[in-house]
């Protein structure tokens, strides 16, 4: 017959105790390692596509192109413009294309410009699956219909929203965008 000495099972079971506790733990850093690392590297892609999509956004805006203007954003999108004409908020892929449709159906031609003073180039925040995109001043120069000059100043701001958190590659697409008028008149001549 064998008998157990209780104080010799004891101090194993303790041993193997904090050896499986220390590869857990190591286990569970090195995956927390790598999910922060992978965290801080899609927080960096994100910043640099969707400013990049910003920019490509004001962009199309100014070539008037309103079919790539429109591909950006997301089925249940709402834009916020305030001041001017067009002044109200429009819920949604069509109502959003029909005002674009009205604001180039007013000009025969459209520039923008960013500022490049530092404390006015945008500004891109990163939280979870949203990203957002804050100017402080844009400037859009329009000649009317008649070939009359005019300037819209704006502030300006985007949200993308990751429509694919669980990818490693982000698709955005903007979810809201506030197009603030905050000076407009007109310009005696473009050179």
């Amino acid at each position: 017959m064998i008998t157990m000495n209780w104080k010799v099972i004891g101090v194993i079971f303790i041993v193997l105790t904090v050896i499986f506790a220390g590869v857990l733990i190591a286990v569970m850093y090195t995956d927390g390692a790598t999910i922060a690392h992978d965290n801080k590297e899609i927080k960096n892609l994100s910043t640099t596509e969707v400013d990049s999509m910003a920019m490509n956004h004001w962009n199309q805006i100014a070539i008037e192109n309103q079919s790539l203007i429109m591909k950006q954003y997301a089925s249940n999108a709402t834009l916020y413009w305030i001041g001017g004409p067009l002044n109200g908020v429009y819920h949604g892929y069509s109502s959003i294309n029909t005002t674009w449709g009205k604001f180039f159906g007013m000009w025969s031609a459209v520039w923008f410009y960013a500022s490049t003073n530092t404390t006015n180039n945008p500004v891109i925040t990163v939280h979870g699956n949203y990203v957002n995109v804050t100017s402080n001043f844009l400037q859009f120069v329009l000649l009317n219909n008649t070939g009359v000059p005019f300037y819209i100043n704006t502030t300006y701001s985007l949200e993308y929203e990751n429509m694919s958190p669980h990818s490693t590659t982000p698709h955005f697409e903007i979810i809201s965008e506030t197009f603030k008028i905050i000076g407009k008149g007109g310009l005696k001549e473009i050179e």
